[in-house]
């Protein structure tokens, strides 16, 4: 969810872009970048840079003009713009060049990271290989004009000397070779039957990655591309994630990341008793006004809307647990796809339907 503030003037909206390169990349910033929104070039540099903007969805692609490759972290980005509103967009260059840059709401991260850490790595401790090889090179010929030490001579009488207090090999396996269990408190895949709100679930086929966040009390699955992010919305008391494909950072011919799909979840205690009442105020904030909500059981309502006015399939579903220390929480997600790749999305949501108990 895109973080806002309000702007000077309050019948005016904007967009904030804040574009970053890493110190690894230093010679990047020797250049600038190019921001357009809805394809027109606007003027910006490295840093935050506020573009008034009417209100409604825009489009907004980043790249840093290079030598070769000539295009350098290309990334894209649909951002809902509302009046009085100032929406902030932070844009981060990749630190391998062929890597497709990473945009949206604040903080991204720089791609390739693993890979660029690698890159400089290597060739450092090469070359501290090659110095300390030429060291002991140069101390084994200049000890070679040495006559040799003679071997020391023991004064101790050998009938004083104790017996040895070495330790008798044992039967018994070193503890410290057994594998580390767990972290205390992280959460797991729960061995449980899928529990399906509308579409399929995963399967063994699925290419899945575990999401296990701290503060969140269970895990999930996410497709093996995609990555999650703290987020910001403004309900009280609870606290937002967001989920969307990163793509592949170490397969050059990886295809882009697919930036028309999206998760985003939060959660937030249920007060009181937590009663049907409270169940049915609290979803029905989660969802759009005048939205229909369908109930499947006391703790689960959902909404479905098979293409909105944007043309996207969207998903919302409302579900309440209790953890382990008997408190009651509201897990909240929302999720949109592309109509004809709505199972993908689907599968997010049953799998924390699931998993969340």
């Amino acid at each position: 969810m895109y973080h806002q503030q309000q702007p000077a003037d309050p019948n005016a909206g904007a967009i904030a872009v804040t574009t970053r390169y890493h110190w690894m990349t230093f010679i990047i910033g020797l250049f600038q970048p190019f921001v357009a929104i809805n394809g027109h070039r606007v003027q910006a540099g490295w840093g935050r840079t506020v573009i008034p903007m009417p209100a409604g969805q825009h489009h907004v692609h980043v790249h840093v003009p290079y030598l070769l490759p000539p295009r350098i972290g290309p990334a894209d980005s649909m951002v809902p713009v509302y009046p009085g509103q100032v929406v902030e967009v932070e844009y981060r260059v990749p630190v391998i060049a062929w890597l497709g840059g990473t945009i949206g709401p604040p903080p991204q991260r720089h791609r390739g990271m693993v890979a660029g850490v690698a890159l400089m790595t290597v060739p450092i401790a090469l070359l501290l290989c090659v110095l300390g090889l030429l060291g002991v090179v140069n101390v084994v010929d200049r000890d070679t004009d040495r006559p040799a030490a003679a071997p020391p001579v023991s004064t101790t009488d050998p009938a004083t000397v104790p017996p040895s207090t070495a330790a008798e090999p044992s039967a018994v396996p070193s503890s410290a070779a057994s594998p580390a269990a767990p972290a205390a408190g992280k959460p797991t895949l729960r061995p449980t039957p899928a529990r399906t709100l509308v579409g399929p679930s995963y399967s063994t086929r699925d290419r899945t990655y575990t999401m296990a966040i701290p503060g969140v009390p269970f895990a999930f699955r996410v497709p093996s591309t995609w990555g999650c992010l703290k987020g910001k919305i403004d309900v009280p008391g609870a606290t937002a994630w967001v989920c969307v494909d990163e793509g592949d950072p170490f397969d050059a011919s990886a295809p882009e990341p697919d930036r028309g799909k999206r998760m985003q979840f939060m959660l937030r205690p249920c007060p009181g008793t937590c009663d049907n009442a409270d169940v049915v105020t609290l979803s029905r904030d989660w969802f759009d006004d005048g939205a229909k909500a369908k109930f499947v059981d006391d703790r689960t309502a959902y909404v479905e809307t098979a293409r909105n006015a944007d043309g996207r399939y969207t998903l919302d579903m409302s579900h309440f647990i209790t953890v382990a220390d008997g408190s009651k929480w509201q897990v909240a997600v929302g999720v949109h796809s592309q109509p004809e790749s709505k199972s993908l999305v689907q599968k997010l949501v049953n799998d924390m339907l699931t998993q969340a108990g």
